[in-house]
């Protein structure tokens, strides 16, 4: 039994899907549906590259082939957005999976936000049960274009942030606190201190990820608590893909950045203050523009490569584990690798 998707029912012939084999329009077949991943194969977890061999081609059995890679329900339930029509009836091929029943079938229906309309008084007018809220949440889910929060256009443009805002808005105050640094102390203990701030910035960027990010299950029952969530981080792994929500907005940031700035003040002495704060903001731009790249960008290099594919893993697999985003170093430190290794 084919997956019934609602939406008006259009018949292709194999040979007209095989046209749209190129990065300007890509379908594919999968179980005798046909899908547009035109605007998604940038966006591709596995790379733009390995969705291209496969483009105008039925994907059905290369989804399920282990040696290339076993694709889990949650990207059949991302393959659903992309649905354009059926293959004509007579050129359908029966396909059925080991397990007897069909990879689309087993895609639960949506009872969670309508990514048609704002996601903020969805989320406000809820009263969904936090076990319910955490497994949501934490399905992928795709649009073409980012999602819109508030029906209001100016609350709107405060939720949407374009990765070069970060290094904008952050750079000219790392570049203050150094000068005014240099005031106190000389550039060797500027440095020093600099480094020192940088570097700490990697165990910041995982326990902030792992402990307040991802805290999860122990958010308190009721809709405030989620919302809170959501906003916070929940949003990024139910809409991983959003280039305008994968860079913190410079509010939040900034309330953030205070909050460690006054936690410094009582530590380091003046001077000392102003080269770990400096660090510290170095590391995050390099951070957020890293996230960035890793859920947008490409590279031939393999340690880049593994990178993206580690963190893609941490939304697509198994998110109670890889917080490091810049690097695994403290996921192996701390024992939250992955249960299996990352190829």
């Amino acid at each position: 039994m084919e997956p019934a998707i609602d939406t008006k029912l259009r018949e292709y012939s194999r040979a007209e899907v095989a046209k749209h084999d190129s990065a300007k329009s890509l379908w594919v077949i999968r179980g005798n549906q046909v899908f547009d991943l035109t605007t998604f194969h940038t966006d591709h977890p596995g790379g733009s590259d390995v969705l291209m061999q496969f483009a105008g081609q039925d994907v059905t059995e290369v989804m399920r082939d282990s040696s290339i890679h076993t694709h889990a329900i949650q990207a059949y339930r991302v393959l659903k957005d992309f649905y354009v029509g059926e293959i004509t009836s007579d050129e359908r091929q029966d396909q059925p999976p080991a397990s007897g029943r069909d990879e689309m079938e087993q895609v639960e229906e949506e009872k969670f936000l309508d990514l048609n309309r704002p996601l903020f008084m969805q989320m406000w007018n809820s009263k969904f049960t936090r076990e319910f809220y955490i497994r949501e949440v934490h399905k992928a889910h795709h649009l073409p274009r980012p999602a819109v929060f508030f029906a209001n256009s100016f609350c709107e443009t405060f939720t949407r942030t374009p990765w070069w805002v970060i290094p904008v808005y952050w750079v000219p105050i790392m570049v203050t606190l150094l000068v005014l640094g240099v005031k106190y102390e000389p550039l060797n203990v500027m440095f020093v201190g600099f480094v020192f701030g940088l570097v700490s910035w990697t165990l910041l960027e995982y326990s902030m990820h792992r402990f307040v990010f991802h805290y999860d299950e122990n958010i308190p029952e009721g809709t405030i608590a989620q919302v809170a969530h959501f906003l916070l981080h929940g949003v990024h792994h139910f809409l991983p893909m959003d280039p305008l929500r994968l860079v913190m907005p410079p509010a939040l940031s900034t309330f953030l950045g205070l909050n460690i700035l006054g936690l410094l003040c009582c530590i380091f002495t003046p001077g000392m203050v102003h080269a770990v704060a400096a660090g510290l903001t170095a590391g995050y731009v390099l951070y957020d523009e890293c996230h960035y790249w890793l859920h947008h960008g490409t590279s031939s290099n393999k340690h880049l490569s593994q990178l993206k594919t580690y963190h893609l893993r941490h939304h697509y697999k198994d998110f109670k584990a890889g917080f490091g985003i810049t690097s695994d170093f403290w996921d192996t430190v701390f024992g939250t690798q992955f249960a299996t290794p990352v190829c």
